[in-house]
């Protein structure tokens, strides 16, 4: 979809909508807070709410995978599959470990999940900088490619070497609720 606009301070400009898997919509709202889409989201990962407490206090109950956990929009608002299969091999977790195992009885973060809320936002972070991951067709606002892919570790490697110096893992692959999942069994442990 292409939208026709004038921009008040850089005059008139198109506004395109791509959406070639077809996740995302558009909605026009008076107001942010009537929507029913952004109602029940879990904070940004990159904003000031997001925290290894955070996660804790999630996770406490969740008996869902970790990846599954973080993929949840109710959890962590637009976490996506590749960024949540970096940030568990940069902390060491398996994608099928309990979300619930990496926090205490008393429901404080354990260090794997402080580990996690640390890759979380370094895998982010570095991303952003180098303008995203660019798969297939993706572009960003200006029109040119991001080069996160550049630096994948385990996202769509599997059968290859592990990154990790000195580690004898072979990157594996799972299918967990529909998404692939890819790890090394070797550096990603239960915590």
């Amino acid at each position: 979809m292409i939208w026709s606009i004038d921009h008040p301070d850089h005059g008139p400009m198109d506004l395109i909508y791509a959406d070639p898997r077809r996740f995302g919509f558009i909605d026009l709202l008076d107001q942010i807070e009537d929507s029913p889409y952004l109602k029940g989201l879990g904070p940004e990962p990159l904003g000031n709410q997001f925290n290894a407490q955070m996660l804790a206090d999630a996770f406490r109950s969740k008996k869902a995978p970790v990846k599954a956990a973080l993929l949840d929009q109710r959890v962590v608002a637009g976490l996506g599959n590749i960024y949540v299969a970096e940030a568990l091999f940069r902390a060491h977790i398996l994608p099928t470990v309990m979300a619930l195992s990496l926090v205490t009885k008393d429901g404080h973060p354990k260090p794997a999940l402080e580990a996690l809320a640390r890759a979380v936002v370094a895998v982010l972070t570095e991303a952003i900088q180098v303008g995203g991951s660019t798969l297939k067709d993706f572009r960003n606002a200006e029109g040119g490619s991001g080069y996160f892919q550049h630096s994948f570790a385990v996202y769509d490697r599997a059968d290859q070497r592990c990154p990790t110096p000195e580690c004898t893992g072979t990157i594996s692959r799972i299918v967990q609720s529909g998404r692939s999942s890819f790890f090394c069994p070797v550096c990603q442990k239960q915590p």
